[in-house]
């Protein structure tokens, strides 16, 4: 079964034995904003700049946070470093989609 972002998240803050007020102190982030991420319900951060200092924080990639698997290409990661998102303006889905046989797009060969 899938899980979450909110399911990942609470996962690896339990490996790490850690509270919501302790990691969201290590963030510099507001401790009621990180457990509205936490949990089967929580919400993703808004923020791509969040899940990046999450993904440092814990040592995994952006696509783990996201998935629970790491990406074996490590395209969600560049995109989002890529990309300039304007918050409250556009709304961004990023949906995980399986390679055609062989791995390549047509854009790719």
């Amino acid at each position: 079964m899938k899980r979450s972002f909110g399911e990942i998240l609470e996962a690896l803050m339990k490996d790490k034995n850690l509270s919501i007020r302790a990691l969201a102190k290590e963030l510099s982030l507001p401790h009621k904003t990180l457990s509205e991420w936490i949990g089967p319900n929580g919400r993703m951060p808004r923020k791509p700049e969040h899940l990046d200092k999450l993904a440092g924080y814990f040592n995994c990639t952006v696509h783990y946070l996201l998935y629970g698997t790491e990406d074996p290409r490590g395209l969600l990661g560049n995109i989002l470093r890529k990309t300039e998102v304007h918050s409250g303006l556009y709304q961004i889905t990023i949906e995980k989609v399986d390679a055609p046989p062989g791995g390549k797009t047509k854009e790719e060969k």
